[in-house]
């Protein structure tokens, strides 16, 4: 896999990680649950899941296991947002976009066909990730709104302190009781607090496992709040329907989706 990473506009940073370009010759690795959401942009032959071919750019947001079908020469730009940014740029439930693949034409109607129109007309990588980011700019003006609650505070507050917040004491300082916190947090993020979670701890345990190249991944598991190695097992089962034991294999090592920060 090559991969090349670009920072967004300091305008959108709060919102978004990264922009990467993926080059592959080879099937993309097994997508875990995870907390944010990426917009696909296909250079070539789009991508496809159980035989159905996806549209040329669009939404994942992988709240289960994601196996994309065996590709040759894949290759892509993909924009990689933070837990809970991408409800800035349009007004769709996140609802209706978790563990679905809308296109970017049914996000953003006109104005996404005509950024395809011209995104496919520029020459470089590089005049294309300068568009998408102009783009984003502007659906941020347009959708941006502020709540009574801040709820950017909120999921961010969760995904740095998932293994010691209460979600009950999170609700509180939010001023609201825990059946409206679950309730508009569920409407907001498309899942419930409790499974954003644990998402977030599986997630953060897998990311930290595979960029230390450590297939031991108990002590870990314990960091990040696991009682034991049977919960984690159990935990890991649950949202993959693999033991850890069959994950945490060299193929995978090797061939990820999981990277360090952007200096």
């Amino acid at each position: 896999m090559s991969v090349k990473h670009y920072k967004p506009s300091k305008y959108l940073s709060p919102y978004i990680d990264r922009y990467f370009v993926c080059s592959q010759t080879k099937s993309l690795p097994l997508i875990l649950p995870g907390t944010g959401l990426e917009v696909l942009f296909h250079i070539g032959t789009p991508l496809s899941i159980d035989n159905k071919k996806l549209d040329v750019a669009h939404v994942i947001c992988p709240r289960e296991k994601l196996i994309f079908d065996s590709a040759n020469n894949v290759n892509y730009i993909a924009v990689r947002f933070h837990s809970g940014g991408f409800r800035h740029f349009t007004s769709i439930p996140h609802a209706q976009i978790v563990n679905q693949y809308l296109s970017v034409e049914e996000i953003w109607q006109n104005e996404g066909k005509e950024l395809l129109d011209i995104l496919f007309s520029l020459p470089s990588v590089e005049e294309k990730i300068k568009l998408i980011d102009f783009f984003l700019c502007n659906q941020l003006k347009k959708h941006h709104f502020s709540d009574i609650v801040n709820w950017d505070l909120v999921i961010k507050t969760l995904y740095k302190n998932f293994n010691s917040i209460s979600l009950h004491e999170l609700a509180h300082q939010s001023n609201l009781s825990y059946r409206q916190f679950e309730r508009i947090f569920k409407q907001k993020f498309g899942v419930s607090p409790k499974k954003f979670q644990r998402i977030t701890r599986l997630q953060k345990t897998v990311k930290q496992v595979l960029l230390s190249s450590n297939k031991h991944y108990l002590s870990t598991a314990l960091d990040n709040g696991y009682y034991d190695q049977s919960h984690f097992i159990r935990e890991f089962q649950s949202f993959t329907k693999l033991k850890p034991s069959e994950y945490f294999v060299t193929k995978n090592f090797e061939n990820h989706f999981y990277y360090r920060p952007l200096s």
